[in-house]
């Protein structure tokens, strides 16, 4: 019975010995795994870096980088704000009126202009213009505080960002600078941007406020005049017998045009509905006068023959501005200084090229403001039409 018991006591502890060190073993085993399996994840992300880095800015690295930029681009000046995982710290910022050598002083600079100006930014496009290098084109508007700015100025400016990209994955931002269209001297504190933002600062030409105007963006803003695309509206047309260039204000004939277009929108028409005001008026070379009316207008008959409802589809136009009466002299003499401007432009921009349509219907006067405004207020304008695309303007040159 001793020996019995002593036998099996001996295996039981050979079998727990053994339980023991297979344990052990496996622990051992499975330690070893993880720890291996921890360092195959470690070489292969190193390899992934590497082999990224290898290839530079391309693919799919490089389109992840363009969407993430534009969608951070998109916060700018939100609450939201942009990524600083997508800057080095020690990222230098230079437009033409500031500079900066941290992502704390770019941010800084943002959140004044945010709090400031209450800027509306939006972006044309993104591209890849170089190794490490990638552009963006932009239009941003500015509003001043209505005190001491009582006049409300608008400031508009359009450009490119070129971003200096580390050739280090994951390439985050290591330089960003800022052109503007409107100047040739791009330089830190350039005299030709002061020059160019109390040019728009105390331009003291109003549009009437509550007053719907048709919809556009500034494609590009020059020192001379500007490019917009204008969304498809509505406008009720009719015949000027005059060739004055005024719509409204000095000419009889131009005046009755004015009054039946304006008998229409207060009620001269089949339904006898009155709709509201808008600007501005558009006179053309072609003797046709337009007011801008609502989309539901299309179906309001006139009740005047020579009063027509028609729309306008989205067109792309070369614009210049002048405040005064807009007489016939004031008006031709704008219009001869934007053809001039545009020449000049294409002169000092290479691949910029304008193309002007053709015919008297394509140049424009739009007037804003009532007879009753101070002159040095008026809103007044020179559009010639373009036969370009909007791509012509939203490429990176």
């Amino acid at each position: 019975m001793r020996r019995s018991a002593f036998v099996r006591f001996h295996r039981q502890r050979v079998a727990a010995s053994s339980f023991e060190s297979s344990s052990s073993s496996s622990s051992s085993s499975s330690s070893s795994v993880d720890v291996d399996g921890a360092a195959q994840t470690t070489t292969t992300t190193t390899e992934t870096i590497k082999e990224e880095e290898s290839k530079g800015l391309t693919g799919e690295t490089l389109q992840k980088l363009k969407r993430d930029l534009t969608e951070d681009l998109s916060h700018l000046f939100d609450d939201r704000g942009i990524d600083p995982k997508l800057y080095a710290e020690n990222v230098v910022f230079t437009d033409p009126l500031s500079k900066y050598e941290s992502f704390s002083g770019y941010n800084f600079n943002i959140q004044m202009l945010k709090n400031v100006f209450k800027p509306i930014y939006t972006m044309h496009s993104i591209e890849k213009t170089n190794d490490f290098e990638i552009t963006t084109r932009w239009t941003m508007k500015m509003y001043l505080p209505s005190f001491p700015f009582l006049w409300n100025p608008e400031l508009t400016f359009t450009g490119r960002s070129i971003m200096e990209m580390d050739q280090r994955f994951p390439h985050e931002c290591v330089k960003h600078v800022d052109t503007w269209d409107s100047i040739e001297n791009q330089t830190y504190l350039s005299p030709e941007a002061v020059q160019e933002v109390l040019k728009q600062v105390f331009n003291f030409a109003k549009t009437p406020e509550n007053l719907k105007t048709p919809k556009y963006v500034t494609l590009r803003r020059y020192r001379d005049f500007e490019v917009r695309e204008y969304e498809k509206f509505f406008v009720a047309e009719t015949t000027v017998n005059s060739n004055t260039g005024s719509a409204k204000m000095e000419d009889s004939e131009a005046g009755q045009a004015f009054n039946r277009l304006a008998g229409y929108i207060f009620g001269k028409n089949e339904q006898n509905e009155k709709m509201e005001m808008t600007t501005p008026v558009f006179s053309n070379k072609n003797q046709k006068m337009q007011f801008v009316v609502e989309e539901s207008s299309n179906s309001i008959k006139p009740v005047d023959g020579s009063v027509a409802v028609k729309d306008r589809e989205r067109f792309l136009v070369a614009v210049a501005s002048f405040s005064g009466i807009a007489n016939k002299e004031i008006t031709d003499e704008t219009e001869k200084k934007l053809r001039e401007a545009m020449k000049r432009e294409e002169s000092i921009n290479d691949g910029v090229e304008f193309l002007p349509r053709r015919g008297d219907e394509f140049v424009e006067l739009a007037q804003y403001n009532d007879p009753f405004t101070n002159p040095l207020q008026r809103r007044n304008e020179v559009l010639i039409a373009l036969e370009n695309i909007r791509d012509d303007f939203i490429a990176l040159v």
